[in-house]
């Protein structure tokens, strides 16, 4: 037999997770045939059969984290006796009458079985004899007189309460503090599920005049918007989940904490105007026929500004501080898992159309979690940019073993003096973490004040 093992897909992952297999035990397997699905702390990818056999003993249950290395399964080739019918004799000893729980486990005989049951049918069918009978005998007007004389309660809540309103759906809580503040509950709009009437409501209907309760009538709930019912719909009450941890987010629990911890963070904040390079934008799209973003624009100001400041273009070791001879972009990706950085590689050699297909491509597959692992390692400086969402300014966390990130704002317009004058220019706003191990303040503001000239003038990047 063989064995299917964890592989090792990164230098910092130490376990994986078992998706889902993609064979059964005692199915029969193919050279190069998927076997089961893995997910690492970056990536979902598939385990294929390394030569032809028999799948067999399954040590590693879908759902299930395993080490790297660990046995995840054997492979039976042919010829070789199955591991379960190895085992099997030592089964079937426990299963030998001379246990005490096993001979507790057997089923009663069928006298015990037939009067063990009968009480229980009694039991079930007397009370449904009686609750049947009084609806044969007594008619509707009877009954309701005999309820109304034996619950006087409800009697007083009948009053107070028109009939109109029985078939309204309402909670007890809303129906009760209906009654004690004379709300009529035909009047109220119900925002509970389907309608449904709940306190807030009640609060909510006494407050407003007669008047405005009266001109608020059911017919005027239904002529209003189908967009505005969605936005004045409560959402459905909270439940309490434990969420398991993915690979990915428990690699980025524990990557965080080496960076918040040892490094030391400090920050630096530029505003730069975007104009003109808002219009070269708007060219390049049109001509090149390619849409570019951008945050692809400050990919390329990022990766030629750090060739003029290798210093920022580095690592720290525990010996020495590595000045990287290649400029590799990490580009953040929001997934439902966590961030993950495709990186762009050479991104100082590679044009803006280039830049703008690769950010797409790879942050698709990273969404999807396709990524191969040369295409999320290696970084030497990452960009995070969160300006899609309206942030205008904000602080990132350095991703080792990286020495900055640099934290992108979104565009926006703003009256600013040039020439003298007051005018309306797009200003965007980026905050630059640093390592201070590697980068002082004046190394991190010099490194800013060339990304700077390269954004505002944007023909510096074709040249």
């Amino acid at each position: 037999m063989s064995e299917i093992i964890m592989p090792k897909m990164g230098d910092a992952m130490t376990e994986g997770k078992v998706v889902r297999w993609y064979k059964k035990q005692g199915d029969p397997l193919k050279k190069g045939e998927p076997l089961l699905e893995i997910e690492t702390d970056k990536v979902n990818l598939d385990l294929e059969a390394e030569e032809d056999g028999v799948l067999d003993e399954i040590s590693v249950n879908e759902g299930e984290m395993a080490p790297v290395g660990g046995r995840l399964a054997m492979i039976r080739t042919n010829g070789e006796a199955p591991a379960a019918a190895k085992a099997k004799p030592a089964r079937l000893e426990k299963e030998k009458p001379g246990s005490g729980s096993k001979a507790e486990e057997r089923p009663a005989p069928p006298d015990r079985q037939k009067n063990a049951e009968k009480p229980v049918e009694k039991a079930v069918e007397k009370p449904a004899e009686n609750s049947e009978e009084p609806s044969r005998k007594t008619s509707a007007p009877e009954q309701s007189l005999r309820l109304v004389k034996d619950a006087p309660a409800s009697k007083e809540r009948q009053a107070v309460q028109p009939a109109s309103d029985r078939g309204l759906r309402s909670s007890p809580l809303a129906r009760r503090m209906a009654r004690e503040m004379g709300v009529e509950l035909s009047d109220v709009h119900g925002s509970g599920p389907s309608g449904r009437i709940i306190a807030a409501d009640i609060s909510r209907a006494s407050k407003e005049s007669p008047e405005q309760a009266k001109g608020k009538p059911a017919p005027a709930r239904s002529a209003a918007p189908a967009v505005e019912k969605k936005r004045l719909e409560r959402p459905n009450q909270l439940e309490q989940k434990v969420i398991p941890l993915t690979a990915m987010r428990r690699t980025i629990a524990k990557r965080l904490g080496e960076s918040t911890g040892p490094i030391p963070h400090f920050y630096l904040t530029i505003e730069i105007d975007v104009t003109l390079l808002q219009a070269a934008r708007q060219q390049l799209t049109e001509i090149e026929n390619v849409k570019v973003s951008v945050n692809d624009f400050v990919v390329k100001a990022a990766a030629l500004a750090l060739l003029h400041h290798p210093n920022v273009n580095a690592s720290f070791g525990p010996d020495a501080i590595t000045q990287h001879g290649e400029v590799h972009i990490g580009i953040a990706v929001a997934t439902p898992e966590g961030l993950i950085t495709p990186v762009i590689r050479n991104a100082d050699q590679q044009s803006l159309t280039d830049i703008a297909q690769q950010v797409r491509t790879l942050a698709e597959k990273a969404r999807n979690r396709k990524l191969k692992p040369d295409e999320y390692q290696g970084s030497t400086f990452t960009i995070s940019n969160l300006g899609m969402f309206g942030i205008e300014e904000f602080t990132a966390i350095i991703n080792p073993p990286n020495s900055a990130i640099l934290a992108v704002g979104a565009a926006m317009m703003k009256p600013v003096v040039l020439n003298g004058q007051v005018t309306i220019r797009e200003r965007m706003k980026v905050t630059m973490s640093c390592d201070h191990r590697v980068i002082d303040g004046a190394a991190g503001a010099q490194y800013l004040q060339t990304l700077q000239q390269y954004l505002e003038q944007p023909l510096r990047l074709f040249l």
